[in-house]
């Protein structure tokens, strides 16, 4: 962290040393992070073997996969955002729409995975809407005051253009300047632009993957340089056997044989000392357990140490119980938990800045915001369906329908419910009413519309029996 006196402005001296650090010795690590990423490993620049010798250079792409597999399971399912107030609810459906926010939430959030630290960045359109972007860690970062809770001071860009002058971006809670170098030999910036920052905070907001601002892989590097090496030596194993020198004793093999010899792949061993002619492959020492077991130790380690869950385990085989389930997903749930925390103080200064602007919307509505983040786990649905029918009436519908996986938006499940109850209560009140209407029509008599009833025999009674009035 970049830290400098809150009561202070920087000045152009200190803001050059700043952004000279970061480009000297930040930047060319976030690099590293990225050639990483992409599979550009450091196995690809080592010193060429002898031409003779097979030199293979295997890339297997851990870093992506880590990655990739986190984030997947940390921010694969948008995260849900609610609000009490349904007006405010309709704005962030609508401004998440028309920023494509939950993609941008997905690059910020790989970003912070592979770098340690990601930005997202508010600002204004040419209608004066505000929009937001990620921001690229290689040329941004921020400037803390030195106060307790270290809040973000300046937020910083610093790009070259094509004849070498630096234009850096600083912003403040107040305005947001535009800087040039005068020359590559220049030591200060002039002011080429200010402008006013309608939001009450600086508009970079950091998200970090942890306090420590490292990334998923900072630390197990050395491992994957291992696994590189140790599979591409395999693979030099293969071309040696596959290429192996032929040894032929006590026999004298012309170039013209040798040739027949390479082409029809026969040797013919003849004369009175054929019994005594050797031939065979020159092997060298097989070391294939030694290797697997190595790569096995190796493939392990990235995993346990990266905290990503291997869908390769003999734990996952045939129809795992959800007890086993979640403890192969704990690690990566922690870490999840953990990044989580960061990330919904990165969205409620996003939404403090926007919500600052937006017009028929309560500037403070972004301290009542809810962020729900939901884990891309398996899911017993039976036992949620099961959990939710023994709660139903011990807490709050929202509550409730909030735990359910498959509903984004409980308040909007809960109005659809009403919707569709109201429906079904006018559609049953419609036929009682045509029922009565029918009723009324017919004069009360529930066999109207049925064939007219026979005249009784006065000869019987109710029972069949004969009527004794009758035959007496």
């Amino acid at each position: 962290m970049f830290i400098f006196p809150s009561d202070e402005e920087i000045s152009g001296g200190d803001l050059l040393a700043v952004i000279d650090y970061h480009r000297l010795h930040i930047r060319p690590k976030y690099l590293r992070d990225r050639r990483y990423f992409e599979g550009q490993h450091d196995i690809l620049n080592r010193p060429p073997k002898a031409a003779y010798k097979p030199d293979n250079r295997l890339i297997i792409n851990f870093p992506k996969k880590a990655v990739t597999s986190f984030n997947g399971f940390f921010i694969g399912t948008p995260v849900k955002i609610d609000s009490p107030d349904d007006t405010t609810d309709k704005t962030i459906t609508n401004w998440e729409n028309i920023n494509n926010f939950e993609d941008i939430c997905s690059e910020v959030s790989k970003d912070s995975s592979v770098y340690g630290r990601a930005y997202f960045y508010v600002y204004q359109d040419e209608n004066g809407q505000p929009c937001v972007i990620n921001c690229d860690p290689l040329n941004t970062f921020i400037i803390h005051d030195d106060t307790m809770a270290h809040r973000p001071k300046y937020g910083v860009q610093y790009v070259y253009d094509n004849q070498g002058i630096m234009h850096v971006s600083l912003i403040d809670a107040k305005v947001n300047r535009t800087l040039l170098m005068n020359g590559s030999s220049a030591n200060y910036f002039d002011q080429a632009a200010a402008v006013a920052n309608p939001y009450p905070i600086e508009p970079i907001i950091e998200v970090a993957e942890n306090d420590e601002r490292m990334g998923m892989c900072e630390d197990i590097f050395s491992l994957f340089d291992a696994l590189d090496k140790a599979m591409s030596e395999k693979a030099n194993d293969v071309d040696y056997f596959a290429d192996a020198y032929l040894k032929i004793i006590n026999a004298t093999v012309s170039k013209e044989a040798r040739k027949e010899m390479r082409d029809n792949r026969i040797i013919n061993a003849i004369g009175d000392d054929a019994s005594s002619v050797d031939v065979d492959f020159l092997a060298k020492p097989d070391a294939d357990e030694t290797q697997e077991h190595l790569v096995d130790r190796l493939v392990d380690y990235i995993y346990q140490i990266a905290n990503v869950t291997n869908m390769n385990d003999e734990a996952f085989a045939g129809n795992p119980s959800g007890v086993t389930l979640k403890l192969k997903y704990q690690p990566m749930k922690d870490m999840a938990d953990t990044k989580a925390l960061k990330f919904k103080k990165a969205l409620r200064d996003v939404f403090q800045c926007v919500f600052s602007v937006v017009e028929k919307t309560d500037a403070d509505a972004w301290q009542q915001l809810e962020f729900k983040f939901t884990q891309s786990v398996p899911q017993n649905l039976l036992e949620e369906a099961q959990a939710v029918s023994y709660l139903y009436g011990k807490i709050s519908k929202k509550t409730l329908y909030s735990q359910l996986p498959f509903i984004d938006d409980p308040d909007e499940e809960i109005k659809q419910m009403r919707a569709e109850q109201q429906a079904d209560q006018q559609r049953t009140g419609n036929l009682v009413q045509q029922y009565l209407t029918d009723q009324q029509k017919n004069g009360g008599d529930t066999n109207a519309n049925s064939k007219p009833a026979t005249s009784p025999d006065s000869s019987v009674d109710q029972s069949g029996q004969p009527n004794r009035s009758t035959n007496g």
